[in-house]
């Protein structure tokens, strides 16, 4: 009886094998990496639609006045150091916006957008501040609640929260968003903020999700068309129209 003989694999099939199978992950991974990065933006967006309503339920029970920071336990930081200069920004990141919307979600997780990469934004995870050992600290969030809420409630009183009937137009006004563009460019938001430590001009647009004063969650995408950047011109404030002289969050407009 005729044996036959197994043939194997030369080399030269293995080798085109192997390209073709090289060729084929290096189109096909960008595409799972951004399927990935899909699922996370939706994710983040949950988290900031459970913040939103979080927010909505704290205005109800407090007369339609949204969070603010002066209400933060001063445990080791005598009250009068409560003024609004941009401070207050790290304690709501660092702290500030769990301790305000636990009572309504009991949920930490929706703080952290799946895809933040643990930069020390705005020395939101600093031990070094007066307030870094008090206990609603360290529980660090990817979002920013809008400084200009913050500190709106009465003229810059950061423990009067700021009204509903302030408000001109809630549907586009932007109450937070997240703190770097964590899905799209990859960047940090604002030139000159840490961790980036120098004023840099920020690409002309970025993208990032943002809740609205309304409670609607969306892709905001953030223009910037002055020809002179100055880093403190961010999303925490608010632009006058253009020929206009607004001197309050009705008739001011949103960051275009």
């Amino acid at each position: 009886m005729r044996r036959l003989r197994s043939r194997a694999f030369t080399l030269i099939e293995l080798l085109v094998v192997i390209a073709i199978i090289a060729i084929l992950a290096a189109i096909l991974f960008p595409v799972f990496a951004q399927a990935r990065e899909k699922a996370r933006s939706t994710s983040c967006v949950s988290n900031l639609k459970q913040l939103a309503t979080a927010l909505g339920m704290y205005q109800q029970d407090y007369d339609g006045r949204m969070w603010a920071s002066g209400f933060l336990p001063p445990e080791k930081e005598p009250p009068s150091e409560y003024i609004a200069d941009g401070r207050n920004l790290v304690r709501m990141m660092g702290g500030g916006l769990n301790y305000f919307s636990q009572p309504y979600t009991k949920n930490t997780g929706i703080l952290l957008c799946p895809s933040d990469d643990a930069q020390n934004y705005w020395g939101r995870s600093s031990t070094g501040w007066a307030w870094s050992t008090s206990s609603w600290w360290n529980r660090p969030t990817s979002y920013m609640f809008r400084h200009v809420f913050d500190c709106a409630g009465s003229n810059g009183n950061p423990r009067i929260g700021t009204q509903d009937a302030q408000l001109g137009r809630p549907a586009s006004q932007v109450v937070m968003f997240e703190c770097s563009s964590f899905h799209q460019e990859k960047v940090p938001i604002f030139g000159g903020v840490h961790p980036t430590g120098d004023p840099l001009i920020p690409p002309r647009t970025r993208h990032l999700n943002a809740s609205f004063a309304d409670g609607h969650v969306k892709v905001f995408t953030l223009n910037y068309q002055h020809p002179a950047w100055d880093p403190n011109m961010d999303m925490n404030w608010l632009l006058e129209p253009p020929g206009g002289s607004g001197s309050n969050l009705s008739t001011e407009y949103d960051v275009p």
